[in-house]
């Protein structure tokens, strides 16, 4: 039983990023666009409406998508809209929490997370949403 204790705590302590949990997520509710991480897609919820899906294009692949889970919108303090982790967001470690959202085409930032993402994307979110989960 000590061996099987073991075993699972070393394959916890080796996971590269802590896992959000997808359970209290409400689509719609708690949040009005998805990011999936691997697709780099979107999926927007506006409140009257279809949902509407985004692909983004091959040559706005730029920066790094932020870690599963919630994420809000906000402005950041170079006014760019910014997505910011609230506290129960598992973050790996040294993430500082926010990923400044870069109109495509534009230079990211350095020294902080960053993600191109379509400018007219950026317009929908800074208008709709308040905040954005970010799926695999």
């Amino acid at each position: 039983m000590l061996a099987a204790l073991l075993a699972t705590l070393s394959l916890a302590a080796s996971a590269a990023e802590p896992v959000a949990d997808e359970a209290v997520f409400v689509e719609g509710a708690r949040y009005d666009a998805v990011l999936r991480r691997q697709e780099q897609s979107w999926r927007l919820l506006p409140a009257e409406g279809r949902d509407v899906k985004l692909r983004v294009a091959e040559t706005c692949h730029a920066g790094s998508p932020p870690p599963r889970g919630l994420w809000l919108l906000t402005t950041g303090r170079d006014g760019r809209p910014t997505l910011l982790a609230p506290s129960a967001t598992p973050l790996p470690a040294g993430h500082p929490g926010e990923v400044v959202l870069v109109p495509c085409g534009q230079p990211l930032p350095t020294g902080t997370p960053a993600l191109a993402v379509p400018e007219t994307l950026v317009a929908w979110l800074a208008e709709n949403s308040g905040a954005v989960y970010v799926a695999d």
